[in-house]
């Protein structure tokens, strides 16, 4: 199946004195590309999720860097879901620029009601959303 891309740009307070980017805002990054991904991948932007009562914070999260990104590099973000469970996702993202991988990570987000911040089922139309970018194992990343 497809993932899910987009790019963002590597800006001014991405890198450190060096100018290659600090590892913290990978991070950043990838919390953008997710929440670009509920936006446009899912139609289920941030702001309609939390007025609805949910959120979906981060349980678990590995990650492995491959190679330096510089100011100004457009990184391309693929998001794809390896699974789906009740309120679990696990999210498989492969951070590229010009062809060449930069990071990888993956990354297990929970479906929660943010008011009682207790996992919740999952509603069947975001799940059926999400199958469009469920993974086979040979498409998953590997450190």
């Amino acid at each position: 199946m497809p993932r899910f891309t987009t790019e963002i740009v590597v800006r001014f307070n991405h890198v450190d004195p060096a100018g290659i980017v600090y590892y913290p805002r990978y991070y950043e990054m990838i919390n953008q590309a997710s929440e670009i991904w509920f936006e446009e991948g899912l139609d289920y932007p941030y702001p309609k999720m939390f007025a609805e009562g949910w959120a979906v914070p981060l349980a678990h999260l590995e990650s492995s860097f491959k190679n330096p990104s510089y100011l100004n590099d457009r990184l391309n973000f693929a998001i794809g879901v390896t699974k789906i469970g009740h309120s679990r996702i696990d999210l498989s993202i492969v951070t590229t620029c010009n062809g060449e991988t930069r990071f990888l990570t993956r990354q297990t987000i929970v479906w929660v009601n943010h008011k009682k911040i207790k996992s919740a089922t999952i509603p069947q139309d975001i799940r059926e959303k999400m199958e469009r970018f469920l993974l086979t194992d040979d498409e998953d990343i590997s450190f």
